[in-house]
């Protein structure tokens, strides 16, 4: 019996080979488009009005179809769904490309030496320190960073040990020691950036911190970094109301007027002028291996700000203000690390600590020279479009400012990733100074910090010959505010500049297969509200060659600019708190959409992959899948500053395409519809 079993099986398999491949039911590989359209059905809720609420329609069933794939693709996932829900699965699509780009860069992170190209990058074997450092941690333990960087040499922190001496204790020396290891925006602010009149250049800009950075952290927030480095229940409670108290002191001298307005000044005679402030003591911990130079300048804004802070510097025990830059200390470096240690994060924490670094392997990994001329070429497009409407003048503006916006539009450029080819000299150069550990994972930690801040420091001492001979982007100041840990795009106003991260080139994005309408809806939309930035209330403050010369005031006099503003200014009540961002959105849709339609209403034949849709309904439904997500809840210290200047997605989607007339007349939205706008708001 098993004899003739055999021989049937045998003749069963003769006879499937020979038979004819046509004879055969197999599946063809499903083409990117197909996928594509699988997936745009997937993520709509059909039951829901277009005209009510358009992104429920187009977005109602994203986050279970994430939920579904993620647990097909990650068996953690579905052993610890929990926890995984809050940490792991993205929470909208630039979250998704994130995820993409950690894994990718984590597997290359745990192979060794498969390529000349790794065998030979002293950068990448400092990542693999840096990443090997973090998953041999146990907890991330904050207070080891209190051991390794007291306030000073003289004195420990008031929480860490018995070595708290308060009467040598020194706010401005403490705050400079801690600014060296990238602590900024805490009682004051001090970066450098591009002068406002001659962008090739650089200096120290000493501000106030903005009003989100002097908001109070909430007496919850402080306790919960005082457990963890081992407080009491009882001393955390005690001193947390106290920096509360203090706090809120601080906060109201946001309200303080800048009547002096921003100064340039020697950093000697800053140290006459504003003898309370002792900004000198600050600047040697900064540049604690150089000498100070008395004769370089610095420009100062909010001096009112700065002389009320000493005050109350004075007024205040010298235990509530350590312990109040203590703790803003620990929150940052809490940002900084691994919210837990995982491989995931060990490689998030990695591309926050070195930006350069990841961004040079990310352009490594996802560099692909035929995409980027698809979007160069898209690009172009998107400009010569929005040149069309600056000429159609709705403004009225005079003839020489229409010649100034076409004039800064031709300089605007789009660079694909952080760097160019011929800067990767200068991130090796970079590198070279830093000693990373395999076993020291919060002494590499401040390494990194530190190396960014001297860094940019350095900036003050550049060769400005070098600099416009220079065919690169000259980014190199942003490498300390920038991080590469998102793969958001960005405008840069001092440079004119669109830079479009190497990672975003991927699904659900981008592809090279896609089609022109998909690529219009979404790169396009992305390339041109950054573009808008230029051309926004901030981006008009600068002229073609980024310096703050732009004709905003001259613009803003039109009547019919203010108009658009005021429009734009009634619909702040909710979403955007920002008006640029509500600005760059509008623009953005009508501009992806002309380009790509034209202005002529010309009816076009509907894609046979989704005969349902017209034409002009799929490129609104695949514009709003670019938003589709869930909001995290976020507590007030773990929301970013971009991530305020944007409304939730949902309001971003319905506020845009409410004011946009031809979403309406596509989807056939009458007058009453919600997504009919009261009055349609309209600057460029």
């Amino acid at each position: 019996m098993l004899k003739l079993s055999l021989v049937a099986w045998l003749i069963f398999s003769l006879a499937w080979r020979t038979t004819p491949t046509a004879c055969r039911q197999t599946n063809a590989p499903q083409s990117v488009q197909e996928m594509l359209a699988e997936q745009l059905q997937s993520y709509m809720d059909t039951k829901a009005r277009p005209c009510e609420n358009f992104y429920q329609y187009a977005c109602g069933n994203w986050q279970i179809q994430q939920q579904e794939q993620h647990s097909l693709r990650d068996r953690d996932w579905t052993r610890d769904r929990q926890r995984y829900q809050g940490q792991m699965l993205p929470t909208d699509t630039l979250g998704l490309i994130d995820h993409s780009v950690n894994r990718k860069l984590e597997l290359l992170l745990r192979r060794r030496n498969e390529s000349s190209f790794e065998s030979d990058s002293s950068i990448l074997e400092q990542m693999r320190l840096y990443y090997r450092s973090c998953k041999r941690l146990k907890p991330y333990n904050l207070k080891k960073y209190l051991q390794l960087l007291p306030p000073s040499n003289s004195t420990q922190w008031p929480s860490v040990g018995r070595g708290w001496r308060p009467e040598r204790f020194d706010w401005i020396t403490t705050l400079g020691r801690l600014r060296l290891h990238g602590l900024n925006g805490v009682l004051l602010r001090e970066e450098v950036l591009p002068r406002w009149d001659d962008s090739r250049n650089y200096s120290i800009y000493v501000n106030k911190p903005s009003r989100q950075e002097t908001q109070p952290m909430g007496e919850g927030a402080m306790i919960e970094l005082l457990l963890d480095i081992g407080q009491t229940k009882r001393t955390a409670n005690a001193l947390a109301r106290q920096v509360d108290d203090f706090e809120r002191k601080l906060h109201r001298l946001q309200e303080l007027e800048d009547d002096e307005g921003p100064r340039e000044m020697q950093l000697g005679y800053l140290d006459s002028y504003l003898p309370q402030l002792r900004w000198l003591s600050f600047m040697r911990q900064v540049r604690i291996d150089s000498e100070l130079d008395l004769r370089s300048t610095l420009i100062i804004e909010n001096i009112p700000y700065l002389r009320a802070l000493s005050d109350l510097m004075e007024s205040e025990s010298p235990d509530t203000v350590c312990s109040y830059i203590m703790l803003k200390w620990l929150a940052f470096l809490k940002q900084q690390g691994p919210a837990d240690i995982s491989r995931g994060e060990c490689v998030a924490a990695l591309r926050r600590a070195m930006p350069l670094a990841s961004s040079w392997l990310v352009g490594q990994q996802f560099s692909d020279p035929e995409s980027e001329s698809y979007v160069s070429s898209l690009f172009q497009r998107l400009k010569v479009r929005f040149g069309q409407i600056l000429a159609e003048n709705r403004m009225r503006l005079s003839p020489p400012l229409v010649h100034i916006l076409q004039q800064k539009l031709r300089a605007v450029r789009l660079q694909m990733g952080f760097f160019q080819t011929e800067e990767i000299e200068d991130v090796e150069q970079y590198h070279v100074r830093i000693d990373l550990s395999g076993h020291s994972f919060y002494g590499n930690q401040l390494v990194l910090l530190r190396q960014r801040v001297e860094a940019n420091h350095d900036l003050l001492y550049i060769n400005v010959t070098n600099f416009a001979n220079s065919t690169g982007s000259n980014l190199s100041y942003l490498s300390e505010s920038w991080e590469a840990s998102n793969s958001s795009p960005l405008y840069v106003r001092p440079r004119n500049l669109v830079l479009v991260p190497h990672g975003l080139l991927q699904l659900p994005i981008w592809h090279r297969n896609i089609s022109a309408l998909q690529q219009h809806a979404v790169m396009g939309f992305v390339l041109a509200h950054e573009l808008a930035h230029g051309f926004d209330m901030l981006g008009m403050d600068y002229d073609a060659m980024g310096n703050i010369m732009g004709p905003v005031e001259e613009i803003g006099a039109s009547r019919q600019f203010r108009q658009g503003l005021q429009c734009l200014q009634q619909q702040m009540a909710t979403g955007s708190k920002w008006i640029d961002e509500k600005l760059a959105d509008f623009v953005a849709l009508r501009l992806a959409y002309e380009t790509f339609f034209g202005v002529r209403d010309k009816r076009e034949p509907r894609d046979p992959l989704l005969p349902q849709f017209s034409q002009r309904q799929l490129f609104f439904i695949t514009f709003a899948q670019f938003f589709c997500g869930r909001t995290p809840v976020l507590s007030p210290r773990s929301q970013s500053e971009a991530h305020l200047k944007h409304a939730a997605d949902e309001l971003r989607v319905m506020q845009t395409l409410a004011n946009f007339e031809e979403f309406s007349r596509e989807f056939g939205c009458d007058k009453k519809a919600k997504m009919q706008a009261s009055q349609r708001c309209r600057i460029w």
